[in-house]
């Protein structure tokens, strides 16, 4: 019976190889002063990743979400499904973190900044509406195409 302890070692070996994260790439260009609530954000999957329900997302899978909230200054925004090989698959995401394309990883950052964009937070929203919004005392916010994001699946 010696056994089990690594039979559980690998379980658990093979566990840790799921994450909860999902690394994707803005696809769709928001304005605030163009956007309107509904409107549908996509976003790319930079790598691929195994979620704990054992969904493989493979990279370039497309996310799609949409618009849930929007003003001048500030832009809500939720993930709602993963296409995988033609079929959309119904997934709660939250954006947890945001970095502007060509932004050094490295750069400082408070937190609920968006590194790489002066000036703009993040309010991440752990509820089931999960729509992490993005806000700016600027007159007006624009989220570019390439915006890298950190979503996760809530627990």
């Amino acid at each position: 019976m010696r056994s089990l302890p690594v039979v559980l070692c690998a379980l658990a070996a093979a566990a840790s190889a799921q994450t909860r994260f999902i690394q994707a790439e803005l696809v769709t260009a928001i304005n605030t002063k163009t956007a309107a609530v509904g409107d549908p954000v996509k976003a790319r999957v930079v790598s691929a990743v195994t979620l704990p329900n054992n969904l493989i997302v493979p990279r370039n899978a497309e996310v799609s979400g949409q618009v849930r909230a929007v003003d001048a200054r500030s832009v809500a925004i939720s993930f709602d499904s993963v296409e995988i090989g033609g079929k959309a698959n119904p997934l709660s995401l939250s954006i947890r973190a945001a970095m502007a394309p060509g932004s050094a990883p490295e750069t400082a950052a408070q937190a609920g900044s968006v590194i790489g964009m002066h000036g703009v937070t993040l309010e991440v929203d752990d509820s089931p509406k999960h729509a992490s919004k993005f806000q700016t005392d600027a007159k007006n916010l624009k989220l570019r195409p390439g915006l890298q994001l950190m979503l996760v699946v809530p627990e």
